[in-house]
């Protein structure tokens, strides 16, 4: 029964293992869609009543990476292994919980192995998460504070999650070695880790969220559009991106900023997502967004559980927190 509690908990912290935006990659890829997307990315009816319902190009879904968080970065990569790791152990995990929930006394050397497989997990997602956190790279930063604003709103915290793991890690090789399983330490909610495993994380794999960038490796429009037959709209979209490009290069030294050159950093951030709102809303253009940069959306938003609407308050709280450092760095 001590093992099989180990491993519900286990099962609930090793999904929180994988990277933020990394979970549909678990999933099989859907096909590039050839086809002009015909409509805009809805969001979830609990969300009807104002704000955008779509997706821009701002946040995670910037095509404009810095060479940290660029595809095939230093961060990216990171992301991988940690997500291909997580599955490996996943996988284990569901089989040994099957084992005990039938009565099978499981193997203690693949408990062992196991355990061996989340704590070496543990530490790379750790050290990932430091790096995000202590980069001087605005977009590093910005996937970190991301991390920490989804697990705030599920009631949880980087810390808490790095202790309940350890605990089940101990716990399992406790068993492994035919030793009482350890205490839990205290803080930790055995009971409240089980409820929200029961009730999906929250829904949508959110429980997954974890800092990193989803897949997005284009620009909203490819510029084939019938609105850009206009000089005006082309010009003005061209203008933006080279704009938007600019600032995400101004940003890999934003920790490097005093507090009021983040504050200004921050405001021209508010300023250019703004800008991509009225140019989306001024040209009609929701219902003509270039086919792959829908599909790469809608997948990071559906895998995630999130609507256009919840995703821009998660990314509204997440630089709200990055100004409250700043603030703070001036008192």
């Amino acid at each position: 029964m001590t093992l099989l509690l180990a491993l519900l908990g286990m099962d609930f912290a090793s999904s929180l293992t994988v990277p933020w935006g990394v979970r549909s990659r678990l999933a099989p890829r859907a096909a590039p869609s050839r086809a002009k997307s015909s409509g805009t990315v809805m969001s979830s009816s609990s969300d009807a009543g104002g704000g955008p319902q779509y997706i821009t190009p701002v946040g995670p879904f910037c095509p404009f990476r810095s060479e940290a968080t660029k595809l095939t970065g230093t961060v990216d990569s990171g992301m991988g292994s940690l997500a291909s790791k997580s599955q490996s152990f996943m996988a284990d995990m569901a089989r040994l919980q099957l084992d005990s929930q039938m009565g099978t006394e499981p193997d203690p050397a693949k408990v062992e192995a196991v355990a061996n497989e989340v704590a070496a997990a543990l530490e790379e997602w750790e050290q990932l998460m430091a790096r995000l956190r202590l980069s001087t790279d605005f977009q590093s930063r910005e996937y970190f504070k991301l991390t920490e604003a989804h697990l705030s709103g599920q009631g949880q915290s980087l810390q808490a999650i790095g202790l309940a793991m350890r605990w089940q890690v101990d716990a399992m090789r406790a068993f492994a070695k035919g030793q009482m399983p350890p205490m839990p330490p205290a803080g930790l909610d055995l009971e409240a880790m089980s409820r929200q495993q029961e009730q999906g994380g929250g829904g949508g794999g959110m429980a997954g969220a974890l800092g990193g960038p989803p897949a997005i490796d284009t620009t909203p429009f490819d510029g084939s559009e019938p609105a850009f037959e206009s000089p005006v709209v082309k010009e003005e979209y061209e203008a933006l991106c080279r704009e938007h490009a600019a600032l995400v290069s101004l940003g890999t030294s934003y920790g490097r900023y005093d507090a009021l050159g983040k504050l200004a950093f921050l405001d021209a951030l508010d300023a250019v997502e703004g800008r991509w709102d009225i140019f989306f809303t001024r040209f009609s253009l929701v219902g003509a967004l270039n086919a792959d940069f829908k599909r790469q959306s809608d997948a990071f938003l559906e895998s995630m559980g999130l609507s256009p609407q919840s995703f821009r308050a998660l990314l509204g709280k997440a630089h709200q927190m990055m100004r409250d450092e700043a603030e703070a760095e001036r008192q």
